[in-house]
């Protein structure tokens, strides 16, 4: 019995570590850390992947669209330094200037950061509104027992 016991015992245990490798295997990809543009600018020639997401935020002014085609071609800054991006899909409703923004991609020989993916927010659209005092009046104050 006790050598039975042992088999289902090792059998599952490599069964746990199988499925265990897989599932680290299947999230490596998204995992993946995002650079401010400063940091990605220090590192470019250090980091092994050819994969990168950074963060940042649209200079205004900046933002070209592609003529006649999806996409723009923006500058990215994390409010010290700049990094060109090419981004050849749709744009977000949200992605206007001063957007702050990241971007999924490579860089290409040229030095221009070409992203496949752009994820936006635009904070003004986000944040909520003040409410008027002169509308609602001063807040109540809290009644306390005595």
């Amino acid at each position: 019995m006790k050598a039975r016991n042992l088999r289902w015992i090792f059998g599952v245990a490599i069964l746990a570590v199988a499925f265990g490798a897989l599932f680290l295997t299947a999230l490596q990809g998204q995992f993946v850390y995002y650079l401010t543009v400063g940091e990605y600018l220090d590192q470019v020639g250090e980091i092994s992947h050819e994969h990168y997401r950074i963060s940042g935020t649209a200079v205004p002014g900046s933002i070209k669209l592609h003529a006649g085609g999806l996409g723009a071609v923006f500058d990215l800054t994390d409010g010290n330094r700049r990094l060109r991006v090419d981004f050849r899909k749709e744009l977000p409703d949200t992605f206007i200037d001063g957007a702050e923004a990241v971007v999924e991609g490579s860089q290409r020989p040229d030095g221009v950061f070409s992203a496949h993916t752009l994820l936006a927010k635009c904070p003004s659209k986000y944040e909520p509104e003040q409410a008027d005092p002169s509308v609602y009046g001063p807040p109540a104050e809290a009644e306390t027992d005595r």
